[in-house]
């Protein structure tokens, strides 16, 4: 079992509340904030069948999160569960491992970034794989899998709006039945 500590920086949204230190990780119908404090970024990361609103509540509560002195220069994210970026796999790897011995997510990439005064640009997801010309468009699997979340959150959005028509729709037929009558 991983140190309580560990814990402390990872949080569920259960409905209109955030739980911190939940049982269970990953779930697909789950949404969780995960402090990186190495990144300074607050990951949301949102299962396949988890709930508009409660990713709506995590961006939420992650400005929340944010305001307070520990978190204030962070950034947040929103992830989709199949669509990781790379630096966010170290967080799994380090949950599936158990590393008892970890204080924070994402603390095993400590020894993987070298500062800026050794020459190296930070994480290998970072580096640019590939010169892009006119003639030669190589993207490198971070952009790739990038592009793919777009994607996925455009696709989920047209869904979404989709619904809302159609709902739309069958309260105007009510209301014009009513009007009938």
């Amino acid at each position: 079992m991983l140190k309580t500590s560990y814990y402390d920086y990872i949080y569920k949204v259960d409905g209109e509340t955030l739980k911190l230190r939940p049982e269970k990780i990953f779930e697909a119908g789950g949404v969780y904030l995960i402090i990186d404090k190495e990144l300074k970024l607050i990951w949301i990361w949102a299962g396949n069948h988890s709930r508009l609103f409660h990713r709506y509540m995590a961006a939420n509560y992650a400005g929340k999160l944010k305001t307070k002195k520990k978190f204030y220069n962070f950034k947040y994210e929103v992830i989709k569960q199949g669509l990781e970026p790379t630096e966010f796999h170290i967080i799994f790897k380090e949950i599936k491992e158990n590393n008892a011995e970890l204080n924070y997510p994402g603390q095993s990439r400590h020894g993987m970034i070298k500062n800026e005064t050794s020459g190296s640009t930070g994480l290998p997801s970072q580096k640019v794989e590939s010169e892009i010309t006119e003639s030669n468009l190589n993207l490198s699997r971070s952009v790739k899998s990038r592009i793919k979340k777009i994607l996925s959150e455009i696709k989920e959005i047209q869904m979404h709006i989709k619904y809302s028509m159609n709902h739309i729709q069958q309260r105007f037929a009510e209301i014009e039945k009513v009007l009938d009558k």
